[in-house]
């Protein structure tokens, strides 16, 4: 009896390496069509004029300007928008000192003392003393 010749059998670790190569392969050749193809069409697209390049230039240019000048606009209205703030807080606060002397103003004991230290009045009894100045006193 004859003995049938056998195939050999392959690791599976072996077959699998096998068929990755073959897969990189063919992967490797259809990136190196599709990167020769692209360069060729970039080669054939039409180039851009030089004034179409200019323009190009151009209109970036002035878009650029028009913005900076809108942000330059920004930051100057912001500037003018804390100054009026400011004085818009200190007048607030002169009104509310104001309105605190008007209610004040109406407060019997306040208008005696106002003209006690305003206007030096006094009451029937009291005795004013004026002491003289010191100035005066090492000028002489």
């Amino acid at each position: 009896m004859k003995r049938k010749e056998q195939t050999p059998i392959l690791a599976i670790e072996e077959a699998q390496a096998r068929r990755k190569a073959k897969r990189s392969e063919t992967m490797s050749a259809e990136k190196a069509q599709k990167r020769a193809r692209i360069a060729r069409e970039k080669k054939e697209r039409p180039k851009m004029s030089v004034g179409k390049k200019l323009g190009v230039v151009l209109i970036i240019g002035v878009a650029l300007l028009l913005f900076g000048m809108g942000g330059y606009r920004n930051i100057e209205l912001g500037l003018q928008k804390a100054d009026v703030q400011r004085q818009y807080d200190q007048k607030l606060a002169e009104k509310n000192q104001l309105e605190k002397q008007k209610a004040a103003s109406s407060d019997p004991a306040y208008i005696e003392q106002e003209a006690r230290d305003r206007f030096h009045m006094l009451k029937d009894g009291e005795i004013l003393y004026v002491y003289p100045n010191n100035e005066s006193d090492n000028s002489q």
